[in-house]
């Protein structure tokens, strides 16, 4: 093994566990021969930590910003040796990577950066200074919600900080306002409210360096992202050739513009209204659901590996342009009891990737947000149309049976 002096120092933040740090081959993104490992993990994840490029394992619960900071510092000084890096590629230790960097005068994303791509306010202030349309918004008082709900039919509070499309409201009336005030007294400072915008919610995942989008692949939310509060699918579909994708692309590329000094991954959504393009929301990391399985599908890159090449080596893996054909992914929700079922997707050449979450007898309880999933299947077509018939059939072929009991 090499001298770990020689290699670079690579402070490792994880929720997900370390097995998703390589690619389906077993190939790390962080291999032994360039790269020194610490490691800090979930505490419920820690048996997936093995890899010759670890020099430390620290195990704690990541959302105690407490024991976070002090598993970081440690591993940070390690042996009295210095580390190099501090990465995080899922989105809620984003920010708080961003703060440790500064405590630890490590080089990467610093905080006000970071909040750009976290802080839904922040974001929409940033952008809409650079000429890029963002729905009307303020910091959530019942004053601001009620002006704005005057001038529109309908508003949002949603966190300013969240994730996974969850704690999201609209609000018709001033009822609604009021009854939201008085529901969330103790996080009303947590939200905003913003114009509620009626059109067709898509996205676009790139990969970038130095603000320019060296590829991107843009798709539609055929079901609503919180379809998982009624227990029903949520589909997504890659968008073929034409004007709708050449316009999702330069709105892509305007906003990331505003962000000079950006080099890694983003995922970007973004509402269509009678042909108008309205920023939604953007994040510094992989898209959820089958995000990564159908860009890797059509430009040769994981996107998880291109987060961390960017914040360890400042550079991006170049993809190749995206291939003819398009993609789409499924996620699966179930209700609360015991999975009855083994889920297996159709086996067909055209699934791409199946993540099954659940297995039987896992007693599982009714999804929070979005990511609560019990299975994840990508699949690939020639048009939007035939990828859409897969994603059915996949549905009609999976369908979770629980039932209450032990």
């Amino acid at each position: 093994m090499s001298d770990p002096r020689r290699r670079l120092s690579v402070l490792l933040l994880d929720r997900i566990g370390y097995s998703f740090y390589q690619d389906r081959g077993g190939r790390s993104f962080l291999p032994e021969d360039r790269y020194s490992v610490r490691l800090v993990t979930s505490l419920d994840k820690v048996g997936e930590a093995t890899g010759e490029e670890l020099e430390s394992v620290v195990a704690v619960d990541v959302y105690d910003n407490r024991a976070l900071a002090d598993a970081v510092h440690h591993q940070a000084g390690f042996k009295g040796i210095r580390a190099d890096r501090l990465v995080a590629i899922t989105e809620r230790l984003l920010l708080r990577a961003a703060e440790l960097r500064g405590e630890l005068g490590l080089p990467g994303q610093t905080v006000e950066q970071a909040l750009l791509f976290r802080d839904k306010v922040h974001m929409k202030e940033h952008l809409r200074a650079h000429g890029i349309r963002v729905p009307e918004f303020a910091p959530f008082s019942e004053a601001a919600a009620r002006e704005l709900l005057s001038r529109t039919t309908a508003v949002v509070a949603k966190p300013r900080l969240g994730s996974g499309a969850r704690d999201i409201f609209v609000l018709r009336e001033p009822a609604d306002v009021a009854a939201f005030a008085a529901g969330q007294t103790d996080r009303l400072g947590e939200f905003e409210v913003e114009e509620f915008v009626d059109g067709e919610l898509f996205h676009v995942d790139s990969v970038v360096q130095d603000s320019k989008v060296l590829a991107a692949v843009a798709a539609r939310y055929i079901d609503k992202t919180t379809s998982y509060t009624e227990l029903r699918p949520c589909r997504d579909v890659a968008v073929g050739p034409g004007p709708q994708l050449d316009a999702l692309l330069e709105f892509n590329q305007r906003v990331l513009a505003a962000h000079p000094d950006f080099t890694g991954v983003t995922h970007h959504e973004m509402f269509v209204r009678d042909g108008e393009i309205v920023f939604c929301e953007i994040g510094a990391r992989a898209g959820g659901g089958g995000v990564i399985a159908g860009f890797l599908s059509r430009t040769g890159v994981n996107l998880d590996e291109a987060v961390i090449r960017a914040q360890v080596e400042g550079t991006v893996p170049v993809p190749r342009p995206p291939a003819d054909h398009l993609t789409g992914f499924t996620v699966i929700y179930a209700d609360a009891g015991v999975l009855q079922r083994p889920l297996t997707p159709p086996d067909e050449p055209w699934v791409l990737e199946c993540q099954v979450l659940a297995r039987p007898g896992d007693r599982l309880s009714r999804p929070e947000n979005c990511n609560d999933a019990v299975a994840i299947v990508s699949v690939r077509g020639d048009s939007e149309d035939e990828v859409i018939r897969r994603l059915d059939r996949v549905g009609e072929h999976m369908v979770p049976v629980v039932s209450p009991g032990s």
